[in-house]
Parts: C-alpha cells; structure tokens; sequence
C-alpha cells in the first residue's frame, strides 16, 4: 500500500510497499522530485529506519535498537512521548543527492540521545552532510532481509521430464563418451580385419 503526504513545504513523501523476494521490515520511501528511493532515515548522529508494523524508529547505526517512544505516523510527522518532534522527509544533502531526514518542523536537521532516544533540533541542515547513506542493508544486523535468493535453476524438457542443465549435459555427455567409445572400438575392429 501506497500513500503520498505533504510534508513541511520540502517534498512528498511516499511510503511504498516492501513486497519482495524478501520483506525487509522497514518501510522503503520514494521521493516525487527524483529517482531517489531510501529506506535509512538520517538524524545528525544517527541512521535510523522506520518499521513497517509498528511505525516506530530504530536506530541501526550500531547495534540495531528500537526508539519505543518515537513513532511515525501515517502522515511522516514523528512522536516521542506522543509529542510531536519533527517529520521525516526527503532534502538535498551536501552531494546534491536526495536522501530522507529526520527533520524538526523548521527543517533542522534533528539529532538523538544516544541514552534516552530523545530527540533535539540541531543547528544543522541535510546540505551539511555528504557521503549521506540511503540503503538500510549496509546497517541491519540480521542479513537475511537483504540477501537474494539464488535464481532457480535452469531446465531443459528431456524425455518428457524438466531436467536442470548440468545433469542433462551429464547425461547428455555420457551417451557422447558411450557414442565415442563404440565407434572406437568399430574402428579398431574394421582395422583389425
């Protein structure tokens, strides 16, 4: 399920479905001024993502931990203690590039307790920061989300059967050798006579 909110004057923020080979458990967002698609929200000390069940933040920077207190809701405006503290949306950071954002209302950049999870609007802005990361993979903890599944095997229909191509190049090759070996031993035979 998709939906798109106005956010602070900056963008448009579209949450997107997460369906893959894989459900990764964070939401992945879309910004509508560009191609960026970024699933890391990033605080001035902190990348964070946002659970697709819950809406809560975790920091994943380190060890991945649950900010139970700070929750985003369906509109990208962000509660701690159920007080509003800011927005998640997506800015032009220092590389020109459109990354995600925790922001204070004002468009600062905010940052968080690394003890209590609380947040504080920072004098810093997203143009302040380069090398911005927007792939929550690179920080997971757990990898399998991430991981793709190996391709399924090729097959080729022999005998009446889908077979996958080494073993009807196996078997394809042993009736070759079998070929091989009895026109060898017809010639050595005709040779003889």
């Amino acid at each position: 399920m998709s939906a798109c909110f106005r956010l602070t004057g900056l963008s448009f923020l579209i949450f997107a479905a997460t369906a893959t080979a894989q459900d990764i458990p964070w939401e992945l967002f879309l910004d509508n001024q560009s191609d960026s698609a970024c699933d890391v929200v990033n605080a001035e000390n902190a990348e964070l993502v946002v659970l697709s069940a819950t809406g809560q933040l975790v920091i994943v920077s380190g060890t991945d931990v649950t900010l139970e207190d700070a929750v985003v809701d369906d509109q990208g405006f962000v509660f701690f203690e159920g007080e509003p503290t800011g927005t998640i949306a997506f800015a032009d950071d220092g590389d020109g590039l459109r990354t995600i954002w925790w922001m204070s209302l004002t468009g600062n950049v905010v940052r968080v307790n690394g003890f209590t999870g609380e947040p504080s609007v920072t004098d810093s802005f997203p143009s302040d920061f380069d090398d911005v990361p927007c792939d929550a993979c690179e920080f997971w903890d757990d990898p399998t989300p991430c991981e793709t599944p190996p391709p399924p095997p090729i097959t080729v229909p022999l005998c009446g059967r889908n077979i996958e191509i080494p073993v009807a190049t196996a078997a394809l090759g042993l009736v070759g050798v079998r070929f091989a070996r009895r026109n060898s031993k017809v010639r050595t035979r005709s040779k003889q006579a």
